[in-house]
């Protein structure tokens, strides 16, 4: 099963290397603890879990735990978000999806963007990832780019927002958590673009994890000189 970062500017190719070492300048070590143990709350509960992190975070492989299983995700997700007021939990279907607080009720979140019904025929789950990013960026639901790394799917995806497309896929793909991330834009008008191709902080992350491992993702950035679709204001 592949198990790879692709690092893409959603039309053009960045350097694996220097995306991965920029975001792990800025990876936030409070959303990556709490990400880890959503991870684990994930495996122990045999519950799906989505995490929609605030700040970056970065995970290989989960650490081995002798904690007893944890029967009630409810109970689990609760304990740990509680500690943390930035973030609000709900069950949707049978995925817990963590998100910031106000992003459940934001508009112009851009996980909150609705995705088009498709049918998707020996695609990856990166090529899906590749889709998404280049909705939220340019309202097209359609990779700029072909890729063969990822997890193998063929499912028909329903209509619904980034979150349940991001929900389906997990399941489709057999992993136990998504995690995103989507930079706050230092432009009220528009989305950030990197001129500095493999030194660039991407606008969006999105990745999959298995009981055990990161089953690999993409980092995403809008194209230089191709207008953004510009976010609805709050």
């Amino acid at each position: 099963m592949p198990r790879a970062i692709c690092a893409v500017a959603v039309a053009l190719l960045v350097s694996l290397g220097g995306s991965l070492a920029a975001a792990q300048e800025d990876e936030s070590p409070q959303d990556a603890g709490l990400a880890e143990a959503l991870w684990r709350i994930a495996v122990t509960t045999h519950t799906r879990v989505g995490f929609q992190s605030i700040g970056r975070t970065r995970h290989i492989r989960l650490n081995k735990s002798t904690n007893p299983e944890l029967p009630d995700v409810s109970h689990a997700v609760d304990a740990v978000v509680t500690e943390d007021p930035r973030y609000e939990w709900h069950l949707l279907g049978e995925t817990a999806v963590i998100r910031p607080r106000e992003a459940w009720t934001d508009p112009a979140d851009p996980l909150n963007r609705r995705v088009p019904p498709a049918q998707l025929t020996n695609e990856t789950t990166n090529r899906v990832f590749l889709r998404l990013s280049n909705l939220i960026f340019y309202n097209q639901f359609t990779p700029k780019y072909d890729t063969q790394l990822g997890i193998p799917v063929s499912f028909q995806m329903k209509a619904g927002t980034v979150v349940d497309a991001l929900n389906q896929l997990a399941e489709q793909a057999g992993q136990v958590m998504w995690v995103a991330y989507a930079r706050p834009r230092d432009n009220p008008t528009g989305w950030d673009v990197c001129t500095n191709i493999g030194s660039c902080h991407a606008d969006l992350e999105f990745e999959l994890r298995d009981a055990e491992h990161s089953n690999g993702g993409v980092s995403a950035q809008p194209q230089p000189g191709k207008p953004t679709t510009i976010r609805v204001p709050k």
